[in-house]
């Protein structure tokens, strides 16, 4: 089985490699194939920088620049596969911190209710206090079954300036006579 490679969907470009030009074809566009020549100029002239290696025969030249770009892709596949853990770390890092602002911010509009609800028990209690005094109010707390704390806390509050109220009232009657 042939296969036929279109002559379209081909690239050509003319480089240098190692002091040889040759033409270069494949899908990628020119540039790349200049960038996949200018790196092997650039591991063939390393390679024969080590000492001894133009004595070496042709063919353990070639296995020396064969092994140095196997190396040089090794590397950068343990270190994409590093980059990629590290992705992967952070997109469960960016989820849970997602889940975690979700979460108070649930929270903070259940508190947000609940304050507004709070005041609305407040003000219905300020009103029924004035209309009806003191006792009113004491009813009211004394009747709920399990008042709330922060309920609790402003009848409480509610109840001892009602409290300072009446007697600053008795003071400046007394005063008076």
């Amino acid at each position: 089985m042939e296969r036929k490679v279109q002559k379209e969907n081909k690239n050509y470009a003319e480089v240098l490699i190692d002091g040889v030009v040759y033409t270069l074809g494949g899908v990628e566009n020119e540039e790349y194939l200049r960038k996949v020549a200018s790196y092997l100029n650039e591991k063939i002239g390393k390679v024969k920088q080590f000492d001894g290696f133009l004595r070496m025969s042709e063919e353990y030249q070639m296995l020396m620049i064969e092994l140095n770009i196997a190396d040089d892709y090794f590397k950068e596949q343990e270190r994409a596969n590093e980059l990629a853990e590290q992705k992967n770390d952070l997109e469960k890092d960016t989820y849970s911190l997602k889940h975690e602002l979700i979460t108070t911010q649930m929270k903070l509009e259940n508190v947000r209710r609940e304050l507004e609800d709070e005041r609305r028990k407040l003000q219905e209690l300020k009103k029924k206090l004035a209309e009806n005094g003191k006792e009113a109010l004491l009813t009211e707390v004394v009747d709920e079954d399990e008042p709330d704390e922060a309920l609790t806390e402003a009848t409480k509050e509610t109840a001892t300036t009602a409290q300072k109220t009446e007697a600053a009232a008795k003071k400046a009657q007394e005063k008076k006579h």
